[in-house]
């Protein structure tokens, strides 16, 4: 086949905690060879998109400057779109709030606020739930970068966003706006970095519930990779159903 792009997901496709996945760099290789432009497309919120090559760098990942879409940026462009005057309460990582900031919007540290974001943060403890159950108030919008259960580490998995954005869930029984996979949000700003009709891409993530519902909802082919959340036991045992299903990244030649 042959695709317009390909949105490469990171956490379980490219790289496992501090660690490159063996076949990543023979997979990007062959997009590479098949003129295929690649997008690294990721849930993550720890890392800045400018920080993403550095990191690459480090586990001995090839990049050629390909653009990045993080949840944590692809957050801030969604306020800055939809609600660009909000002071914004962060239950999340600093990464996210510096996106926000760097987005012309407004942090806001203590009571109320116009907007309240939620993802992933391991600082979370009893005085920064208690804040952020009092940054809601009447019209507060409630927005999640993303709805992550687990993300793959080097030993396991450990919890992810959705543990936090749970908790929030719970204490005010408001449904929040999700940025990041499996929405479509994410799909749309990857196709438009490099000019390309998003249903003629390929979504290449380990995550049935969020790389390929997202690219089964933008209508995408997909790919899923056994190398990170997924595995093909756990196909078979879903309704969402992948294009393909590969080992893991370097398999990808097979699908061009």
């Amino acid at each position: 086949m042959s695709y317009a792009a390909a949105f490469v997901d990171l956490d379980g496709t490219v790289w496992r905690g501090r660690s490159a996945i063996p076949a990543a760099n023979a997979g990007l290789r062959a997009l590479r060879d098949a003129a295929v432009p690649i997008v690294f497309l990721t849930n993550n919120t720890g890392v800045r998109r400018d920080e993403v090559t550095s990191r690459l760098d480090a586990i001995g990942i090839d990049y050629e400057g390909e653009p990045v879409v993080t949840a944590a940026w692809a957050t801030a462009a969604y306020l800055a779109e939809h609600r660009p005057d909000a002071d914004v309460h962060v239950m999340g990582q600093d990464t996210v709030e510096a996106e926000i900031e760097d987005a012309g919007l407004t942090l806001s540290t203590e009571g109320r606020a116009d907007v309240v974001v939620a993802g992933y943060d391991d600082r979370v403890d009893f005085a920064r739930l208690t804040g952020t159950l009092r940054a809601f108030g009447p019209g507060t919008v409630f927005v999640a970068t993303n709805r992550d259960r687990t993300t793959p580490e080097e030993d396991g998995p450990v919890p992810g966003a959705n543990a936090f954005v749970s908790a929030i869930e719970g204490m005010v029984d408001q449904e929040p706006v999700v940025v990041g996979k499996p929405e479509t949000r994410m799909a749309d700003l990857a196709a438009a970095e490099v000019g390309a009709d998003v249903h003629d891409c390929l979504m290449i993530g380990d995550n049935l519930e969020t790389d390929v519902l997202m690219g089964e909802r933008a209508g995408m082919d997909t790919a899923l990779v056994c190398s990170g959340v997924s595995a093909r036991e756990d196909v078979a045992a879903s309704e969402i159903e992948p294009t393909y299903v590969v080992d893991d990244l370097g398999d990808v030649a097979s699908l061009l």
